[in-house]
């Protein structure tokens, strides 16, 4: 089987600066750099975020060769999820991480790696047309 580089790493992050953590601006920032630390052309990126209210938000900053998103739980011990999605042979998920953990101050981290057309602990399954 032929390797495809890059991967998708998921994230949950607890204890986080709440300040940090409502505010789209800071956050999209966040984003946008780790975008760029995994291989992103400049100026490639776009991204969207959206405010709940009272709190929390979601926000997703894209480009051709990764895409990093957040779904932040302010009221459940300031906590949020990461997904990272990376394309390109030389990016290091495990220091970009990291730099998402440092910006919004999390205390605790659990993370889940996958590295495209390597064996995992999670296994595919096909649907047979008899599956509703």
């Amino acid at each position: 089987m032929e390797t495809v580089p890059g991967g998708r790493w998921v994230a949950e992050i607890y204890g986080c600066d709440l300040d940090v953590l409502e505010n789209p601006r800071m956050v999209e920032a966040a984003l946008l750099d780790a975008v760029m630390r995994l291989g992103a052309p400049k100026g490639s990126a776009q991204s969207v975020v959206y405010k709940f209210h009272p709190q929390g938000l979601s926000a997703a900053v894209v480009s051709p060769v990764a895409a990093v998103m957040i779904h932040t739980w302010p009221e459940d011990g300031a906590s949020a999820t990461l997904d990272l999605y990376f394309y390109r042979e030389g990016a290091n998920p495990e220091e970009v991480l990291r730099g998402l953990s440092r910006a919004f101050g999390a205390k605790e981290e659990s993370a889940f790696r996958y590295w495209r057309s390597t064996e995992h602990a999670i296994r595919r399954r096909a649907f047979g047309a008899e599956e509703g």
